[in-house]
């Protein structure tokens, strides 16, 4: 009996600490401290323990209806029709549209018609001065663009070397779902203090293959950006001295949500597993075979981060 007690005060502990690390968000440290580390592990554990309401087999259809938009390169000609079946296949919402977005490609296309999607010309949808951008930045910035091409007061990013397992739905009870993911960095809160200027951040990682935007939230977030800047939310994103690599639009919009939007958030694990892309030709025995225990699952190329 007395290790039982000690068991259940030792589990109510760590699920205090787990709700205390992302509801009171800390002062940014200048660098990911062990005991940062600690507590940002015990939470995603915690996290994966408890049952996920957004994902499983019973996941009811949301009345919500969204559009998916999928980024892609030409790199991702060997999973990207995956990804727009899985999408359309597990979502569990109404889905308004699906855009394929990427440079001007015959072969993307192809597969948009393919599909039914609409293929949307990334350079058409950025300012005339994020053209000369590299890829990775250029569609960070598209990120925080979807406003601009989608119809839906909802929009799904998923990225095209990423592939659904599990049925999901990314509302409920008018809350939106934020995926903690294992891609942590100190060095893109620091981007985010540099843009948000809040001097707290949450101790966990949002950088991923997906992401949930709300488009009332994104637009109270590029207000907030223009007025703290005194400039267009992309200028003021242009005009601050931030790494390609430590550039998150994700890391931004989910940051600036659990700040001013808290009650109307839920985090849950993000359960992505990463494999080579070369095994992208079985992908229908990995997708049975992770379903299980993950969410999705990417393809990566061995340049990929």
């Amino acid at each position: 009996m007395k290790r039982i007690l000690i068991f259940l005060s030792f589990a109510i502990t760590i699920a205090l600490l787990g709700n205390w690390v992302i509801k009171s968000p800390e002062t940014l440290p200048e660098k990911d401290t062990f005991l940062h580390h600690y507590k940002r592990n015990t939470f995603n554990t915690l996290l994966s323990l408890k049952r996920d309401f957004y994902s499983n087999n019973h996941v009811p259809l949301c009345k919500n209806k969204i559009d998916i938009v999928i980024l892609a390169t030409e790199n991702d000609l060997p999973t990207v029709r995956h990804a727009i079946d899985a999408a359309k296949g597990l979502i569990m919402h109404p889905i308004n549209k699906v855009y394929l977005v990427c440079a001007d490609s015959k072969k993307m296309r192809d597969i948009a018609l393919e599909k039914d999607t609409e293929f949307v010309d990334e350079n058409e949808v950025i300012t005339t001065n994020q053209k000369e951008l590299s890829q990775k930045l250029k569609h960070e910035f598209i990120k925080l663009n979807i406003d601009a091409f989608t119809q839906s007061d909802y929009c799904l990013i998923i990225h095209a070397n990423t592939v659904l397992l599990q049925t999901q739905i990314f509302l409920r009870d008018d809350k939106a779902v934020l995926f903690s993911t294992e891609d942590y960095s100190i060095e893109r809160k620091h981007m985010v203090d540099s843009i948000l200027k809040f001097e707290k951040y949450h101790n966990i990682g949002f950088t991923g293959p997906i992401m949930f935007f709300d488009k009332v939230k994104l637009k109270s977030l590029k207000n907030y950006l223009e007025k703290l800047h005194n400039s267009s939310w992309h200028e003021a994103l242009n005009t601050v001295d931030i790494s390609e690599q430590n550039f998150s639009a994700f890391e931004i919009y989910a940051n600036f949500v659990l700040t001013f939007f808290p009650e109307k958030t839920m985090i849950t694990c993000d359960k992505n597993s990463k494999i080579p892309v070369e095994h992208a030709e079985g992908v229908e025995w990995q997708r049975g075979f992770l379903s299980r225990d993950s969410k999705s699952l990417t393809f990566q190329r061995s340049t990929d981060s």
